[in-house]
C-alpha cells in the first residue's frame, strides 16, 4: 500500500539529451553482442552520432533507415553524476516507435511494449505497435526511476545509459528513439543542464482526495495493448463527502486484476486508457462491485487527455440513462500506477451482456434453432478488430464514406471466436432484412417496412444523443446495436452508446466542431455513416415521432439550465482533483489532437463546452425535422382511428372492429410472436367495419394502418 506521495525534490535538471553523442548499432541480421548494455562493454567499434535515431517521422537527427530497414537499434551514451546523494528521483522521457528497454549501468530502469521485465529481448523480437508523438507536437511519455532503483544502479562519476528500440515488424516504415533523462535534485544550485522547455515536474504532492482512489501495481511488469497481465488493484472509497487518503486501508477492493491498454487513436497519448477484469489469485474471472456499481468482472479506466473537460463520456452516458436507456455507469476517481500519480480517471462499465448491463437473453452453443436462436446478440459497427474482417460482415448498402463502402458489423456478443455459424447467419440475415426493408420502395409501410424490424424509439433517442454531442464517430465507429430473443423482444434496438470523448465540440474534423449542421449527413473518409438515417428521416412517421420526442426532452430535463447545472455539478464533484490532474498533464494552452479549441485553463475549457452545447441545442430546436402536435403522445395516431378485437380471447378466429373518421383502405397485418407473418390484407373500410380472420390457437400481434395512423394490439385465439 502506498503510504504517501511525497518528494524532497528542490528542482530538476537534465543529464541526457538526444543530441548528445551516442554509440549505436543497427540490427538487420544479428544483434549487438552479449552484454552490450553493461557499463564495461567495449562499444568503440560502433558508429558514433547525435540522436535521435530512426526513420520515417522527419524527427530523426541520425537516419538509420536502409535496405533493409533495421528491426532494432541499440544506443549507448555516457553521463556524469557528481553526487548521487543529491538525487531524489529521475525521469526518463523517451519518444519511441515501437517498443524499448532502458538500462543504467546494466540495471533495467524502464520498459514499454517490448518483452517482459528482466529479460533481454532479441534484436528481432517484435514490439507492440506504438506511434511516436513528438513530431505531432506532443510531449514524450516519461518513466519515473524511483530512489530505490537509482540506488541500485547510479554511481558517482561516469554512468552508461543503454537503450534498445525494436520495431513492430519488418515492413514498418518508421522507427524512433529520442531519449531524455532528468534528475530531481534535493538541493538548490546548478549542477547539470536545464530541462527541455516542455518539461514539467511529475506530480508528487498528493495527500488526499474527495474522489475514490484506484491504485494499481504491476509488480515490475509492462502493460501491453494486446493481452492482459496479472496485477494488483486496491480501491479506497470512504463514501460520498468523505476524504480518501493513500494511508487508508483499501475498503473498495483489494485483489488481483488482468490489465491491458485499450483504445485506438488514444494510444498515442501519454495518459493511457486501460481495460481490466477482476480476478482470483489463480487468474479466473471474479465478479465484484466497484465504487458502488453492480457486480461484474469487466471494466475500463478512461483517462481523459484530449478531452480537457474530463467529462464528455460522463455527460453522454448520463444523458442516455436520463432518457431511459442503459448506458455504462461511471465513477470519477484518481489513479496511481506503480506509485506514480496518473490524474483523474473515469471507471466505466464495459459493454457486456449482463442482467445489470445489456439485459438480453444469454445465447449458448446449444441455441441453434427456434426462439433459442433468435437472441440475444450485441453487434458493433466499427473497424475490424484485427484487420482480417473475419470477425463480421460489410453491409450490402453504401454508406456516406468517400469510398461509398457500407458499415462493417462485427459480433460483440457472442464473441466472434465463440459464435456459431448458424448464429452468425441468423443475426446477419436479420440486420440485412432490416436494411432491405428500409431501402425498399415500401419502407414506410408499418408492417412490411423497417418498423417491422426495429424499435423506433431507441433509434430516435440514439439519433438525438449523437446529434446533441455531434460525436464524429457516433454513427460509424464504436456504435452498438442489440437484439433480444424473440419471445422477449423481437425488435433490433440501437445502443448502448459508447466513446463520446470526441463529442460536444471536441473534434476539428468532419464538421464536428460546428454547432450547426447534421452529423449524420457528413461524408467521412473511408468509414461512412450507414444510409439508414437519411432514409428514416424521409418517413413522416419517424420524423414526427422524432420531433415530438425532442419537444418532450427540451421541456423536461434537457433544458439549457439543466445542461449548465449538470456540467457545474461535475466540476464540483471533481473539485481539487482537476488541479492535480493538470499539474501531472499540463495540456492547457496546447493543441492536443483533435482539439478545435485551445483554452488556457480549465475554466476556459468548461466555458467553451457550455457555450457549444447551448448553441447546438438551439440550432437543433430550429432545424428538427417533422412536426408535433402538443398533447398527442403519438402524432401519427389520430384519436378517432380505433381498432378493437372482440371478444379477446376468442375461439378459432379473431374478430376486428375498425373505426375511422373517413372511409378508406386499412392495411391489416397479423404476425405470431416470432415475427412470422400469418395474414396480410388491404381492406376497404367504411367509418365502421367488422372483419373476422380465422386463425389456429395461439397468441398474435395485429397491426392496422390507414396511411396516417397506426394501431397495434395483442390477441389470443383458443
Amino acid at each position: 500500500m502506498l503510504t504517501a506521495q511525497t518528494s524532497e525534490v528542490d528542482h530538476w535538471e537534465s543529464v541526457v539529451f538526444p543530441g548528445d553523442t551516442w554509440r549505436y548499432f543497427t540490427a538487420t541480421s544479428s544483434g549487438p553482442g552479449e552484454g552490450w548494455h553493461d557499463p564495461l562493454f567495449d562499444d568503440a567499434v560502433w558508429p558514433q552520432a547525435n540522436g535521435g535515431f530512426g526513420y520515417g517521422d522527419n524527427d530523426d537527427v541520425t537516419d538509420i533507415g536502409g535496405s533493409p530497414n533495421p528491426l532494432s537499434v541499440a544506443v549507448r551514451t555516457r553521463f556524469v553524476i557528481s553526487d548521487t546523494a543529491q538525487i531524489e528521483l529521475a525521469a526518463l522521457h523517451i519518444d519511441f516507435d515501437d517498443g524499448f528497454v532502458a538500462w543504467i549501468n546494466g540495471v533495467e530502469v524502464a520498459r514499454s511494449n517490448l518483452g517482459m521485465p528482466g529479460d533481454f529481448p532479441a534484436w528481432d523480437t517484435p514490439a507492440t505497435d506504438h506511434e511516436a508523438v513528438m513530431y505531432n507536437g506532443s510531449n514524450p511519455p516519461y518513466f519515473i526511476i524511483s530512489p530505490a532503483l537509482l540506488k541500485s544502479c547510479l554511481v558517482n562519476g561516469e554512468n552508461i545509459l543503454a537503450i534498445q528500440v525494436n520495431n513492430a515488424n519488418s515492413t514498418s516504415s518508421d522507427m524512433t528513439c529520442i531519449p531524455f533523462m532528468s534528475v530531481g535534485l534535493r538541493t538548490a544550485g546548478s549542477f547539470y543542464r536545464s530541462v527541455p522547455y516542455w518539461f514539467t515536474e511529475p506530480y508528487m504532492g498528493f495527500t488526499s482526495s474527495q474522489l475514490p482512489l484506484v491504485i494499481i501495481e504491476t509488480n515490475g511488469q509492462t502493460i501491453f495493448a494486446d493481452y492482459k497481465i496479472m496485477a494488483d488493484l486496491k480501491v479506497v472509497d470512504n463514501g460520498k463527502g468523505e476524504v480518501n487518503r493513500l494511508t487508508d486501508e483499501p475498503n473498495g477492493y483489494s485483489g488481483k486484476i488482468g490489465i491491458e491498454y485499450r483504445g485506438s487513436s488514444s494510444m498515442m497519448f501519454p495518459k493511457k486508457n486501460f481495460g481490466f477484469e477482476t480476478r482470483t489469485i489463480t487468474g479466473a474471472d471474479s465478479a465484484v462491485t466497484l465504487l458502488g456499481m453492480p457486480v461484474e468482472s469487466d471494466w475500463t479506466l478512461h483517462g481523459p487527455y484530449s478531452d480537457k473537460s474530463l467529462m464528455r463520456n460522463y455527460l453522454a452516458y448520463h444523458l442516455a440513462r436520463a432518457m431511459g436507456h442503459y448506458a455504462p455507469r461511471t465513477k470519477f476517481c484518481e489513479m496511481f500506477l506503480n506509485s506514480q500519480y496518473q490524474g483523474v480517471y473515469v471507471l466505466i462499465e464495459k459493454i457486456k451482456r449482463d442482467s445489470n448491463r445489456v439485459a438480453i437473453a444469454r445465447l449458448d452453443t446449444a441455441d441453434v434453432m427456434g426462439d433459442d436462436l433468435t437472441g440475444g446478440y450485441i453487434i458493433k459497427i466499427d473497424r475490424s478488430a484485427d484487420g482480417s474482417y473475419s470477425d463480421g460482415w460489410f453491409s450490402p448498402y453504401d454508406g456516406t464514406g468517400s469510398d461509398n463502402s457500407g458499415p462493417f458489423f462485427s459480433w460483440h456478443y457472442p464473441k466472434w471466436e465463440n459464435i456459431l455459424p448458424v448464429q452468425m447467419n441468423y443475426i446477419r440475415n436479420r440486420i440485412t432484412r432490416f436494411e432491405d426493408a428500409l431501402y425498399g420502395t415500401q419502407y414506410r409501410d408499418p408492417f412490411i417496412g423497417y418498423r417491422n424490424y426495429i424499435d423506433v424509439s431507441s433509434f430516435i433517442d440514439f439519433f438525438l444523443l449523437v446529434e446533441i454531442s455531434k460525436n464524429t464517430d457516433g454513427y460509424r465507429l464504436s456504435t452498438f446495436l442489440h437484439k433480444d430473443r424473440d419471445d422477449r423482444n423481437r425488435l433490433i434496438r440501437m445502443g448502448p452508446i459508447w466513446d463520446y470523448n470526441l463529442g460536444f465540440g471536441n473534434a476539428d474534423y468532419l464538421e464536428a466542431f460546428n454547432t450547426y449542421g447534421w452529423n449524420y449527413s457528413v461524408s467521412a473518409d473511408g468509414w461512412g455513416t450507414p444510409f439508414w438515417w437519411d432514409r428514416l428521416l424521409s418517413d413522416p412517421f419517424f420524423a414526427n415521432q422524432l420531433h415530438c420526442r425532442w419537444h418532450s426532452l427540451r421541456t423536461s430535463f434537457l433544458t439549457d439550465e439543466y445542461m449548465e447545472n449538470l456540467i457545474d455539478a461535475v466540476v464540483d464533484t471533481l473539485g481539487a482533483a482537476v488541479d492535480r490532474n493538470f499539474i501531472q498533464w499540463p495540456v492547457h494552452g496546447s493543441y492536443i489532437w483533435p482539439n478545435p479549441y485551445v483554452g488556457n485553463n480549465y475554466a476556459e475549457d468548461i466555458r467553451y463546452m457550455k457555450d457549444w452545447v447551448i448553441d447546438r441545442l438551439h440550432w437543433m430546436d430550429e432545424h428538427m425535422p417533422g412536426t408535433c402536435v402538443v398533447g398527442i403522445d403519438d402524432p401519427s395516431v389520430l384519436p378517432s382511428f380505433v381498432v378493437l378485437a372482440r371478444p379477446n380471447p376468442s375461439k378459432g378466429q379473431i374478430n376486428l372492429e375498425i373505426q375511422q373518421p373517413v372511409p378508406g383502405v386499412v392495411n391489416v397485418h397479423v404476425t405470431d410472436l416470432s415475427g412470422r407473418s400469418v395474414y396480410h390484407q388491404a381492406i376497404d373500410c367504411e367509418s365502421r367495419t367488422e372483419k373476422s380472420i380465422p386463425l389456429p390457437q395461439g397468441v398474435y400481434i395485429v397491426g392496422a394502418s390507414n396511411g396516417t395512423a397506426v394501431r397495434n394490439l395483442k390477441v389470443i385465439v383458443r
